[in-house]
């Protein structure tokens, strides 16, 4: 059964837009432009994952006038970087556009108060003892393995520095590319929520280092 699935891009200075994806065999679907300056268009799609980027008729002095440029959606939750296509993806379920299908197991533990915080902060592809330290690192699932450890230091809040999506696999994250996408490297959005579930579970807080002042020259 397929589902209407509204895409939409605000380009209020633009003259025109169209959504291209493997939905459409990466053909354009026009989209129109309203008042409030978005461009829409509905795509009957079942369940199921997708991959899509606007195609825009741009106004930047980088292209000639009015050249049609292909543009990833800078509101998309995940990218698929690993192309290096960097194309949205969009997932569908039950008709509506969702994240992922995580359920939050121990969001009703108790977490300590602000003046009580010990805070470890964290990088999660450096997250390690050293060169010869028997756990793996680099993605979320390997901080999980070592959470335990960080309890036995006495840790109880983690500030996570920056996990938006930036180029390439390898970076302290303060040169974002999407700022609604996390990076694909250290695992998926659900890897992410199972990382902050299990350290709510063992009491630990988690806090979100954010940087939006340096940006990528690609950044839609």
């Amino acid at each position: 059964m397929k589902n209407s699935i509204e895409f939409k891009l605000f380009a209020p200075y633009n003259k025109g837009a169209a959504v291209i994806g493997d939905f459409s065999d990466w053909q354009e679907i026009p989209m129109e432009k309203g008042d409030d300056g978005y461009f829409r268009t509905h795509v009957d799609l079942a369940d199921g994952t997708y991959q899509y980027k606007f195609r825009v008729q741009t106004n930047s002095w980088f292209f000639e006038d009015d050249q049609w440029v292909d543009v990833t959606d800078p509101y998309a939750t995940d990218i698929d970087e690993l192309s290096g296509k960097d194309n949205g993806v969009i997932r569908i379920k039950d008709g509506e556009i969702i994240v992922d299908t995580y359920v939050w197991q121990y969001d009703d533990q108790p977490l300590p108060a602000d003046h009580e915080l010990v805070i470890y902060e964290l990088h999660v592809s450096d997250f390690s003892g050293g060169e010869d330290d028997p756990y793996a690192r680099g993605k979320y699932k390997h901080v999980i393995e070592k959470l335990d450890y960080l309890c036995e230091l006495g840790i109880n809040a983690i500030e996570l520095m920056p996990v938006k999506e930036y180029p390439g696999d390898y970076s302290w994250g303060y040169n974002p590319r999407y700022f609604f996408a996390t990076e694909s490297s250290y695992g998926s959005t659900a890897d992410l929520k199972r990382l902050i579930d299990e350290c709510h579970h063992r009491g630990i807080r988690v806090l979100m280092d954010g940087f939006i002042t340096t940006q990528k020259p690609l950044v839609p």
